[in-house]
C-alpha cells in the first residue's frame, strides 16, 4: 500500500494574509525610516566638518604654522596652510601645502544645510599652538572666523529633526544639540 503524502506549501489565503500583514507594517515603518534617514544625513555632516576643523587644528600644531579650515558650499571643506612652505626638511615635499585635505560637498545629501555664525564667516585658522590666533597679534579677525555651524536637514520639520551644532571656543571645538536642555548633560549647547 502506497504512503498517502500531503501537499506542501502556503494556500493562496495564507500567502495573501501574509502579503497583507507586510504592506501594513511597511506603510506604518517607511514614514519612520525616512525620518530616521534625514536624522543620520545631519549627523554624518556634522562628523565631517567637525573631522574637518579637527584636522585643521591637528595639522597647525603639527606643522606650526597657521592652518585654515574653509567651509566651501554646504558642506564641503577644504584644509591649508595661509602660507605655503617650501622643503625645509629635505624629503622633496611641501613642509605646508595650500590644500592639505578637502572634502567635496557633493558627498553629503542635498538636503543638508548648514548656518554659520557669524553670517557670511566661512574659515577658521588655527596657530602653531592649536589656537584660533588672536587678531592683535597677527591674526585674523574674529569677526570674519567661525564661530558656530549649526547642521539641520530640509526634508523633514523642525520636530523631527535632530539638528546639530558645532561650537568653536578657543582651542576648544565640540558638537553638541541645541534641543537638549537637560542641566548637567554632555550634549546640551
Amino acid at each position: 500500500m502506497m504512503p498517502v503524502r500531503h501537499a506542501s506549501g502556503f494556500t493562496l489565503v495564507e500567502m495573501l494574509i501574509v502579503i497583507s500583514i507586510v504592506g501594513i507594517l511597511a506603510a506604518v515603518a517607511i514614514p519612520s525610516f525616512r525620518i530616521f534617514m534625514a536624522n543620520v544625513q545631519i549627523k554624518s555632516a556634522s562628523e565631517a566638518i567637525l573631522n574637518g576643523i579637527q584636522l585643521a587644528r591637528a595639522e597647525a600644531v603639527r606643522r606650526n604654522a597657521q592652518v585654515r579650515f574653509t567651509l566651501r558650499g554646504q558642506t564641503g571643506w577644504t584644509v591649508g596652510c595661509l602660507t605655503v612652505v617650501g622643503d625645509n626638511d629635505g624629503d622633496g615635499l611641501q613642509d605646508c601645502p595650500a590644500v592639505i585635505q578637502s572634502r567635496d560637498a557633493t558627498e553629503s545629501a542635498s538636503a543638508v544645510k548648514t548656518t554659520v555664525i557669524p553670517g557670511g564667516a566661512a574659515t577658521i585658522t588655527f596657530n602653531g599652538l592649536g589656537r584660533i590666533p588672536d587678531p592683535d597679534v597677527g591674526g585674523v579677525s574674529l569677526a570674519s572666523s567661525i564661530s558656530d555651524i549649526t547642521i539641520d536637514n530640509d526634508n523633514i520639520t523642525t520636530e523631527q529633526s535632530r539638528e546639530l551644532r558645532i561650537q568653536i571656543r578657543g582651542a576648544s571645538v565640540r558638537s553638541c544639540d541645541p534641543n537638549v536642555t537637560l542641566t548637567g548633560d554632555g550634549r546640551k549647547c
